[in-house]
């Protein structure tokens, strides 16, 4: 990482769920504020897995299994030419079939690699947590599993004592700044999401109260600042 520069933190896609506008706007982003592709971010969640949840299927879902993966392999290239570099935090629709797998007493050894099933470009890495340490400002980058509600970023934020950027939480993008009584200042950042709120994987959020932010994050100063982008 280039620690001189701007990061981008692209919130969750749940592709091939994405919105439509997502992928332009986070090229903008980067555009604008000349963003290098070593400083691309992901807090997770870039793949949906619809078939692989655990929950009820909509019966009037006119897309296959298979039909997913193709579909998700497809904008995953299209991505990855526009970012072939990005740090990606492990998630939890990004182990929904291993844990189908568990389930069903399935050893791993026997199983494909996530890499190889979405054809997941090699400058994309994953890991649970990032930490990026020889920032001036240092802040971790996680995806929010474990946490809930409005101050689920904040929380993460005092569990780490670190600043903390996080997805996961849909309904409550943006930032927050944090004192403590030792003197530590911190900020908590929810970057929201990108999906396509009309999708038909998203009709179970048709009645809850607090719908899905669409944004993405960028952080300036090394570290200092991070800024909420909206997508309108």
């Amino acid at each position: 990482m280039d620690a001189r520069k701007p990061i981008l933190v692209i919130s969750d896609l749940q592709i091939p769920f994405e919105n439509k506008r997502a992928l332009a706007f986070c090229k903008e982003l980067r555009k604008e504020y000349r963003i290098p592709q070593e400083n691309i971010l992901n807090v997770g969640d870039e793949i949906d897995n619809f078939h692989g949840s655990a929950y009820p299927k909509d019966p009037d879902a006119d897309l296959s299994i298979v039909n997913e993966f193709e579909l998700a392999r497809e904008r995953i290239r299209q991505w990855s030419s526009a970012f072939p570099q990005m740090k990606v935090c492990i998630s939890n629709h990004g182990i929904r079939w291993l844990k189908k797998a568990i389930d069903a007493q399935i050893p791993t050894h026997i199983l494909r690699a996530y890499s190889e099933i979405f054809q997941i470009p090699p400058g994309w890495q994953y890991r649970d947590e990032w930490r990026f340490s020889s920032l001036k400002y240092p802040f971790r980058m996680l995806h929010g599993m474990g946490y809930s509600g409005q101050r689920g970023a904040v929380n993460a934020t005092l569990d780490g004592q670190i600043s903390t950027i996080i997805g996961h939480l849909h309904s409550h993008a943006g930032i927050n700044w944090i004192q403590t009584n030792g003197g530590a200042r911190m900020w908590a950042a929810n970057t929201g999401c990108l999906i396509d709120l009309e999708a038909f994987a998203f009709k179970y959020e048709k009645y809850n109260r607090m719908k899905p932010q669409l944004g993405a994050t960028v952080i300036i100063d090394e570290g200092k600042t991070p800024i909420f982008h909206p997508l309108y």
